[in-house]
């Protein structure tokens, strides 16, 4: 493995935000693990930060170190050559050096990638410096991390600002829950098998829980969280898009613009469950969450939410669905239950036998593994049909599980969009949200629980 010499370069990340938690913590491994697989690229490292070109190599070396230990001290020496750094203010004049640095590179080279807060003003001003400075083409690359506006409105205006300078189609809004292998099995698992499809509706679906618990706090995001909560946090996005998965249509191919219209179809049909209010929504705040850095001592965010919906379309119509996520849970996991109704008569009830429902459980983490229920053990003394789970898991096969921002980092320098979120998902999971909190707001203090 070598670094691209400058001459040759097939593709070049510019990251901004290159010395935060984000890039240390995730980017650069996972720079490193494609790096190690053939698939390096160069980087550019922007931001207000000043920083040598060596002392930012040094900074990569040692996020890569601490996060994969197996790597030899000559891989990443190897690997942090291909790295340079460049500050400077977030505008049109500051980002000079940085376009001075880039001339030459093809634009259809050049991926941008914002590891920054999430904030408008930021955003606009890196977008618009670029622009200035003749940095954004059409085939021009860009990415940027949830969340995409804390509210419909936000998110409008964050989608017109991209609007002005980038089409759609080069725009990449990662949410990296979709970009875990888990996500990507559930896929192959409704559409590669087709002994699903004809029971994957309200006719033999009793109803589907999603559920995302952590077991921390929210440790140093009291800033962040106090403007968002769980619902905003969560649930409008890597909740919403599990949900999309389970329940969506079969697409008429795996082009993204196909999956992302299956998808839509799903997010412009939610509704409350029964189209009832306050009953479909539980809230709550863990013990001690007041006594966080930052956090006001008579806050009412939660960090705990239960939504019940359901999708009013013909295949799903009628079945109650719950996504829920929490903090300072008993366990941290991911699951994606879906349970089966019983039939009215069987054959077992002569002889007092009530069968268990069948029922389907994805965990996405930390299990990486799918159950399924069935009355598969028969006593014949009591002529009665007992539960057990069929479990297959990943771990036990030879199947390598990369992690999420391998995959998506992958993706984006493929310019793959199937794991990226479009500007229609986000506005219309917004709408639901919204709508959602519309309906929490003027109760919220009577309906926040403690745990």
């Amino acid at each position: 493995m070598t670094c691209p010499s400058p001459l040759h370069i097939d593709k070049e990340l510019i990251l901004f935000g290159a010395s935060g938690d984000l890039a240390k913590e995730k980017l650069y491994p996972a720079l490193f693990d494609l790096f190690m697989r053939d698939e390096g690229v160069r980087v550019t490292g922007f931001g207000r930060t000043a920083f040598s070109h060596d002392d930012f190599r040094t900074l990569v070396r040692e996020a890569v170190s601490a996060k994969r230990a197996q790597a030899t001290p000559e891989d990443i020496e190897t690997f942090s050559s291909c790295f340079r750094y460049y500050s400077g203010t977030y505008d049109r004049g500051g980002m000079k050096a940085l376009s001075e640095a880039l001339r030459g590179t093809p634009k259809k080279s050049l991926f941008f990638y914002l590891a920054i807060p999430s904030e408008y003003g930021l955003i606009e001003a890196i977008i618009d410096g670029l622009a200035g400075n003749d940095l954004l083409g059409k085939t021009t690359s860009l990415a940027l991390e949830k969340p995409f506006g804390s509210d419909l409105a936000s998110a409008k205006q964050l989608n017109a600002l991209l609007a002005r300078h980038l089409d759609e189609s080069q725009i990449y809004r990662l949410d990296h829950y979709l970009a875990k292998d888990m996500v990507r099995d559930l896929f192959a698992l409704r559409f590669a098998n087709p002994i699903f499809d004809p029971v994957w509706n309200s006719r033999f679906i009793r109803d589907i829980t999603i559920e995302i618990w952590e077991d921390e706090g929210i440790r140093k995001r009291a800033e962040y969280y106090e403007r968002s909560g769980a619902i905003r946090d969560m649930l409008q996005n890597h909740a919403l898009e599990l949900l999309a998965f389970t329940t969506m249509d079969q697409p008429k191919s795996q082009d993204p613009e196909d999956i992302h219209h299956e998808k839509i179809r799903i997010f412009r049909k939610l509704r409350l469950f029964g189209n009832e209010k306050l009953e479909n929504i539980s809230i709550g705040q863990y013990d001690g969450y007041r006594k966080e850095p930052l956090v006001a001592s008579d806050s009412l965010v939660e960090t705990r939410a239960s939504i019940r919906l359901e999708i009013d379309t013909p295949r799903w119509r009628g079945i109650p669905i719950t996504i829920a996520s929490g903090k300072k849970m008993p366990k941290k996991t991911t699951d994606i239950t879906v349970t089966f109704r019983k039939p009215e008569h069987t054959l077992w009830e002569a002889s007092g036998c009530a069968l268990a429902e069948n029922r389907i459980r994805i965990n996405i983490q930390p299990e990486n593994e799918i159950r399924l229920r069935l009355n598969s053990e028969f006593s014949t003394e009591k002529k009665c049909a007992y539960p057990a789970d069929l479990r297959f898991a990943f771990a036990d096969n030879a199947y390598s599980f990369k992690e999420p921002y391998d995959n998506a980092l992958h993706d984006f320098f493929a310019k793959d969009q199937g794991t990226f979120l479009n500007a229609q998902e986000i506005l219309l999971s917004w709408k639901f949200i919204d709508s959602v909190l519309a309906v929490i707001e003027p109760k919220r203090r009577e309906i926040l629980e403690k745990y």
